[in-house]
């Protein structure tokens, strides 16, 4: 299992009104910070079988579930792309959860076995 918090902040992408550019950068700040952080973490881990990946988002309010999946969309495609899997594979399950504090999140990565 590997487990790991980051200080970062996911925002609910469907409620952005923003410039491209604009949302380009914060999904390359997120994507760097995880490949960063979690890339050490998964060089002994085994990609055979299920693998569950839970994704927690701490913030002050809580979203619903479509904009919390929608948050996390930088920070999936870059843990699928370090594990060498198509984040839409069947191989991979995706489960998110959200509690109240500061703004971070955290990465929680099981199975692995056939």
């Amino acid at each position: 299992m590997i487990e790991i918090k980051i200080p970062i902040r996911v925002v609910s992408e469907a409620n952005q009104r923003c410039h491209w550019a604009t949302r380009h950068r914060r999904f390359k700040k997120q994507k760097d910070a995880v490949r960063l952080l979690l890339k050490p973490l998964i060089r002994g881990f085994s990609v055979d079988g299920k693998i569950t990946i839970t994704l927690t988002r701490y913030g002050k309010r809580k979203l619903d579930t479509d904009n919390l999946a929608g948050a996390f969309k930088a920070v999936r495609d870059a843990i699928a792309k370090l594990l060498g899997i198509d984040d839409g594979s069947e191989r991979l399950v995706w489960k998110y959860e959200q509690k109240k504090g500061d703004y971070a999140i955290r990465i929680k990565i099981e199975g692995g076995e056939k």
